[in-house]
């Protein structure tokens, strides 16, 4: 199986974060993209990273090793861009 480019993963996570946060009731003002921060503009709790991570894993049908990307110098990350999580997950890939 040939590596995702940039674009079809970040198009992979913006339908998965859509499916996770359609009952939210967000007044987004803009459509999700790259510079979409989880918590900043989603309002993303550590669980819905959580949920997030095991929607990724169960969409890429494997681990992938979150805690590299969420975890650095032995502490959480405050928020995480789509563009992000979308580099860190096609390096994985």
């Amino acid at each position: 199986m040939e590596k995702p480019t940039e674009d079809e993963v970040k198009n992979i996570l913006v339908e998965i974060i859509e499916d996770l946060i359609q009952d939210w009731e967000l007044d987004l003002e803009e459509q999700i993209s790259g510079s979409t921060l989880l918590v900043a503009d989603l309002e993303f709790a550590s669980v819905d990273i959580i949920q997030l991570c095991v929607a990724i894993e169960q969409h890429y049908n494997r681990k992938i090793g979150f805690q590299e990307l969420l975890m650095q110098g032995g502490k959480y990350i405050s928020d995480l861009s789509i563009d992000e999580l979308a580099t860190f997950l096609r390096n994985r890939l």
